[in-house]
């Protein structure tokens, strides 16, 4: 993210800091897994619109490219743990975590 702030600054834009929507607050964390996966797949949708913009300025499309891929890192974690809970079942993965 600091990359991309830092980018933005140098192309001369302002950082602006907004309100957001309140996340929900989770009590199972396999519930929380599959909001997260959720939210990844969405940020990355629009992260994707994101760096096809900037193929033309290089500076900005390898910092977006970095971010976009370790975003997409995160996503498939997600999605290997909720895989996991399927595969040993919540407790056995709970106590995994352990």
């Amino acid at each position: 993210m600091k990359k991309c702030a830092d980018r933005i600054i140098d192309l001369g834009g302002e950082l602006k800091l907004g309100d957001k929507k309140d996340a929900p607050l989770f009590k199972d964390a396999v519930e929380y897994l599959k909001y997260d996966l959720q939210v990844s797949k969405d940020g990355l949708a629009w992260l994707a619109g994101l760096v096809e913009e900037a193929r033309s300025d290089y500076t900005t499309f390898d910092i977006l490219k970095e971010y976009y891929q370790d975003e997409e890192a995160d996503m498939y974690e997600s999605e290997q743990e909720l895989e996991l809970v399927k595969l040993i079942g919540k407790e056995n993965w709970l106590v995994s975590k352990m």
